[in-house]
């Protein structure tokens, strides 16, 4: 089946500035219609995004100050660890009655009477021991009733709170509610009494904290939103009753709307329509929660929605009229570039023609430029291929000689130790070596090792000519000799240094060999004291410097190569840099 679209014909006959404008126009009104949904769907989440980051530093102020809050009761708590009269009466009461003794009972008052009076939303201290003994003190007179229990029957082994307490080993926990009795005024810090002498256990403390403590570092700051709402999550499954998914430790708005609120964000937050920020406080182990209704954060949506609309019409207008002039434009260059392809496919490979900048222009000067280095290239590779035939046949020559004279210099050594011209034969050896180390069994490669013995037969050689003239030091590390490099690559540089540097010299000469590996490249210094160069420009006039460059562009790439400095009556130093890397021949 076909589909078919509308004004097909007409557009098929119709010229490129028209087919242009028309196409351009339809991207145009589809490309502002989706920018439209995007901006109005980025604005949106933009702004719950930013409306959580920019409350993310209240909520950890928030959590700041009830950890404050908090540690300094718990630091109160402990006091209690220190306290030996207060250890040993709790040791020491062993009897089956849930009182203290009244001497005991005395003590124990003073001790908590004390800790409720060092801070204020403390409002009662219970205290128990191992055996029972119950005892509290508290700032309000109606609670009597509510504590009874506690003194009618033993209860150490049936209250999940003591149960917790005793997995922590004296970490102090914090509920979110009255553990002791119903009360919503105020939440519960629990802790196992243990002395820290002998790690045994005595007792159980709990205090109960009034929660406008929270409020202080919570409250109510809503900000530029009406609806802003603050409260603490308790999440913790040792501290919350059974059956339930958290418990509301505090609420900024009354209970009901608060109630509701911590509800949907424990159920089911993403489907809430209320947008929450949530930072996690360590102390109490509580989650310290922001709502804001979405629609209040998304108020501002509509209004950039209708803008993004209005604005995107009038750009659509602007942009038709620029369309008619750019197709008009356009349609210029496209035959000028379709001339241009026609004239290299018949055969002017040589592109002359210079475009605009516009991107037609822009694609004609790049297939002009295509065109122009593809054919530099070609005749670049003529000319490096005719080189490398040039420098192997040269090679190859230089093979040949050396193998002639090689198997003579062999009879002449036979000779000369036939008739006991024994400085005549070391001579003629080291000649010798030089020719065999030269011949390389036809390779192109040839090790550092062979290469450094080849330079030592040659200096041997010069040694004999000059009557120990020069003086060859070697140092290479010990990995690099057995790498493989282009022969005739030190042999020559060292000739060079000896005819050119020493050989000039008065007096005796230093040359010295270095070779190390840095970044996996392959650095040989050829270093002499002799009389130095005035014009480095006349090195490359002779064939054998230029001949080694070449080589090692050609071989191993333009990166690596053979560099010279030279100072007048000082010396010359050649730094040739290779790459590391293990071929054969």
């Amino acid at each position: 089946m076909k589909i078919k679209v509308p004004f097909r014909g007409i557009l098929h006959n119709a010229s490129i500035r028209i087919r242009i404008t028309v196409s351009m126009s339809a991207l145009i009104g589809i490309a502002m219609t989706i920018l439209g949904i995007v901006i109005f769907t980025v604005s949106k989440k933009m702004m719950e995004y930013n409306y959580k980051v920019s409350h993310i530093h209240d909520l950890q102020v928030s959590c700041n100050i009830i950890d404050l809050q908090l540690n300094s009761i718990v630091d109160l708590s402990r006091t209690l660890l220190t306290n030996d009269e207060f250890k040993k009466i709790m040791e020491e009461e062993k009897s089956s009655s849930p009182y203290f003794s009244s001497f005991s009972s005395l003590k124990i008052d003073d001790q908590l009477r004390r800790l409720l009076s060092l801070n204020l939303f403390i409002q009662t201290v219970f205290v128990v021991n191992t055996c029972g003994k119950v005892k509290y003190y508290t700032k309000l007179s109606n609670i009597s009733g509510k504590m009874s229990r506690y003194y009618q029957q033993p209860f150490l082994k049936q209250e999940k709170w003591i149960q917790t307490a005793d997995k922590t080993k004296g970490k102090e926990i914090f509920y979110g509610y009255n553990i002791l009795y119903k009360d919503d005024s105020t939440i519960s810090l629990v802790k196992t009494l243990i002395n820290p002498q002998n790690g045994t256990r005595f007792g159980y403390l709990v205090l109960l904290i009034k929660k406008n403590i929270l409020k202080i570092a919570v409250g109510n700051p809503a900000g530029d939103y009406a609806a802003g709402h603050y409260f603490v999550v308790d999440r913790n499954p040792d501290t919350i009753p059974q059956d339930l998914p958290g418990t509301l430790v505090y609420s900024s708005d009354p209970a009901e709307t608060g109630y509701r609120i911590f509800s949907s964000y424990i159920s089911r937050p993403e489907h809430s329509p209320y947008l929450f920020s949530v930072q996690k406080n360590e102390t109490g182990n509580w989650e310290i929660v922001n709502a804001i209704r979405t629609s209040e954060v998304q108020r501002d949506s509509l209004f950039i929605g209708l803008t993004a609309v209005a604005a995107g019409a009038i750009m659509m207008g602007i942009l038709l009229f620029l369309t008619r002039r750019i197709a008009a434009r356009i349609s210029r260059p496209l035959e000028q570039l379709e001339k241009t392809i026609r004239d290299v496919g018949e055969g002017n490979y040589k592109v002359e023609t210079v475009f605009d900048t516009t991107e037609i222009g822009c694609i004609g000067t790049q297939f002009k430029n295509m065109v122009n280095n593809n054919l530099d290239l070609h005749e670049k590779l003529l000319k490096a291929e005719i080189k490398e035939r040039e420098s192997a046949l040269l090679l190859l020559q230089s093979q040949i000689n050396p193998h002639f004279l090689y198997n003579t210099l062999d009879s002449l050594y036979f000779m000369a130790v036939i008739k006991k011209a024994y400085d005549i034969a070391d001579m003629v050896q080291a000649l010798s070596d030089i020719f065999k180390q030269s011949l390389n069994n036809g390779s192109k490669l040839i090790s550092v090792r062979d290469e450094i013995e080849k330079i030592l037969a040659y200096m041997k050689i010069q040694n004999f000519r000059y009557h120990d003239r020069f003086a060859l030091t070697i140092d290479i590390d010990e990995p690099l000799m057995d790498k493989k490099i282009l022969s005739f690559i030190l042999q020559p540089i060292v000739e060079n240094a000896v005819y050119h540097g020493l050989e000039p010299k008065i007096g005796k000469g230093k040359l010295s060999i270095t070779g190390s590996v840095v970044k996996n490249t392959m650095t040989f210094i050829i270093r002499d004291d002799g009389v130095g160069l005035e014009d480095l420009s006349k090195i490359d006039s002779g064939y054998g410097i230029r001949n080694i460059r070449e080589r090692i562009k050609l071989y191993y790439g333009e990166l690596f190569g053979i560099r010279f400095e030279s100072t007048p009556a000082k010396g010359t130093t050649v730094t040739i840099r290779l790459p590391l890397y293990e071929e054969s021949a």
